[in-house]
């Protein structure tokens, strides 16, 4: 389960925030201009257009992390560590910039430095409560691909581990995208396996390799009519290993993205944020039913 609730509620209002405060920047710099300063230079206009572009940059980035089920806690940290550069330099500027700056500017700048430090407050009481998965998991691209995996370790045998893994239709019940799981021919290597998705759509899996305990792979054929997602090549390999009172199962994925340059790039990035918690609510799901198969 998640512990980044709190942080992320308010990761969220300083987005919000920060868009309100750079929109409103971008489409009146001369009001403010005239507002802040007793004589403003020529300059000030683009200089708080410039102010608001960085802004926008920075709420675009915290949507990432608002959007990120298990964002960690020194991402979150570093988040605080700049709302609070914020007010000491907003400090600054109104102490050094003290006869440049008229009553309503320093107003506006201590308004904002109050909410931005009620965020970092918040942001950081979050970050203490966050936790980190117990399910490792990592996303990374390169050369046009996707490479996403997951570990696990859990209190059951090998033998629980690999019973689980190897249910086929239980792994429906796991995974959030399938509704249903079916083995249409075969068993080890060159299995071949139907998945069907939540809008009723489905697709074919083949059995790529299988060492029996240990691990198989399956090729996802894609090319399925009503295939789901923008990807022209998938394969998965799922393992398990002896641990220290337990096992360890892995997940190991690797996609390739339909479509041309900028889409394949949207994509990509997408998936390194989606990947990841599928993978990690996955594995967390799994290993739930693992441990109690082992005390039964």
């Amino acid at each position: 389960m998640s512990t980044t609730k709190t942080a992320r509620t308010f990761l969220g209002l300083n987005t919000g925030f920060s868009i309100l405060c750079s929109l409103t920047l971008l489409l009146l710099p001369d009001f403010f201009s005239e507002l802040m300063f007793h004589v403003p230079a020529n300059w000030v206009p683009l200089g708080l257009q410039i102010l608001a572009g960085g802004l926008l940059l920075f709420a675009l980035s915290l949507i990432f992390l608002v959007a990120n089920p298990y964002v960690s806690r020194g991402e979150v940290m570093l988040i605080v560590a700049m709302d609070f550069i914020w007010i000491a330099a907003s400090a600054a500027f109104v102490v050094f910039g003290y006869d440049w700056l008229t009553v309503s500017g320093i107003a506006i700048i201590e308004f904002v430095a109050v909410f931005v430090g009620i965020f970092a407050v918040g942001q950081f009481l979050g970050a203490r409560r966050i936790q980190p998965p117990l399910s490792k998991a990592s996303v990374t691209t390169g050369e046009g691909v996707i490479t996403a995996s997951v570990r696990r370790t859990v209190s059951a045998s090998p033998q629980t581990v690999w019973k689980v893994m190897t249910d086929h239709p239980g792994y429906a019940d796991v995974a959030e995208n399938l509704t249903k799981v079916e083995v249409l021919s075969g068993e080890g290597k060159g299995m071949l396996r139907r998945c069907y998705g939540s809008k009723g759509e489905s697709w074919t899996e083949t059995c790529s390799a299988f060492e029996d305990g240990k691990s198989y792979g399956f090729n996802v054929h894609t090319d399925a009519p009503d295939y789901p997602y923008p990807i022209k090549d998938l394969k998965g390999y799922w393992s398990v290993t002896p641990f220290e009172h337990g096992a360890e199962f892995a997940i190991d994925i690797t996609a390739k993205p339909k479509g041309n340059f900028l889409s394949r790039a949207l994509f990509m990035t997408i998936a390194r944020l989606k990947f990841k918690a599928v993978l990690i609510d996955l594995a967390d799901a799994w290993s739930d039913r693992m441990e109690r198969e082992a005390k039964a």
